[in-house]
């Protein structure tokens, strides 16, 4: 049975993504933000006071949300709503529980990649998929989803893939670019890594707006650093500390030759797409 902390970490996403480009999100924005890190903290005082004030907020707009013209995810609005306050009364009633799982059984368990990303970006990532398997990651130690090799089993949901797995040792690979914050399906991986609590790396394509204020808004931390994929001296370093990362997580044995050899192949991968990608015309919409 799912505990009150994971259901409410789940909805805490839903709502975040339901609030994203919604009119009413700057009413609720503030105690969001408190009770995003009142959940990381495991602050089950602050948590609640913070739930009575969405549940508030709620009651006093909910009118307002089934009866705009321009929405049209109220009915998501309300399951929210409802499961929210169904939460609330089972900390009330009950005291807050917590999923009881140590970071050293999670980590027993054998890890898995998955490479988060926008299909709009797949040469960044196939350069990072042979990069990755060039060290030796096996094909079933991968996700990615634009791999014939590393893509959800067959007749698999990916999000009740991720939902089933996880308290798996995921680690996630974050390709940020523009393309990713406009993508449904990458912000939904997005709130499942942080349901999941996974570890992860940001990537960032090179010509990615930092300043995107929905890059703000993302539920996992923004200020941790990253590699930009634009090949210069920076970003050979952060993918020799990606490499030994790596290299420690699954226990690989391998050669420097071997990743001298990689990382010379993965830099020109790289630069290439970005050379093209700034020569090319900008195609006009018709």
């Amino acid at each position: 049975m799912t505990d009150c902390y994971t259901k409410l970490r789940m909805e805490f996403a839903v709502l975040q993504e339901l609030l994203k480009d919604g009119i009413f999100k700057e009413r609720i924005n503030g105690i969001l933000a408190v009770l995003k890190e009142a959940i990381d903290n495991k602050d089950g005082q602050l948590i609640l006071y913070c739930l009575e004030n969405i549940l508030k907020w709620y009651a006093d707009n909910i009118e307002s949300i089934t009866e705009n013209y321009f929405m049209y995810c109220e009915s998501d609005y309300l399951d929210n709503y409802d499961k929210l306050t169904e939460i609330y009364h089972e900390i009330k009633e009950n005291g807050f529980s917590f999923d009881e799982q140590s970071e050293t059984q999670k980590a027993s368990n054998p890890p898995v990649l998955f490479l988060s990303h926008s299909s709009k970006n797949r040469t960044y990532a196939d350069a990072l998929e042979r990069f990755i398997t060039g060290l030796g990651v096996k094909k079933e130690q991968l996700i990615y989803t634009s791999h014939p090799l590393h893509k959800i089993p067959l007749d698999e949901n990916i999000y009740e893939y991720l939902r089933r797995n996880i308290d798996r040792n995921i680690f996630m690979i974050f390709l940020w670019s523009d393309d990713y914050l406009e993508s449904p399906a990458c912000m939904n991986e997005l709130g499942a890594a942080w349901l999941a609590k996974c570890d992860y790396t940001n990537m960032f394509v090179p010509h990615f707006s930092f300043e995107n204020p929905k890059y703000h808004m993302c539920a996992v931390d923004t200020r941790k650093m990253g590699a930009v994929l634009n090949g210069d001296k920076h970003c050979k370093q952060s993918m020799l500390e990606f490499k030994d990362k790596i290299v420690k997580l699954f226990n690989l044995p391998v050669d420097d030759r071997d990743v001298t050899y990689l990382l010379d192949n993965f830099i020109d991968e790289i630069k290439a797409v970005s050379y093209t990608h700034l020569t090319l015309p900008t195609k006009l919409e018709v």
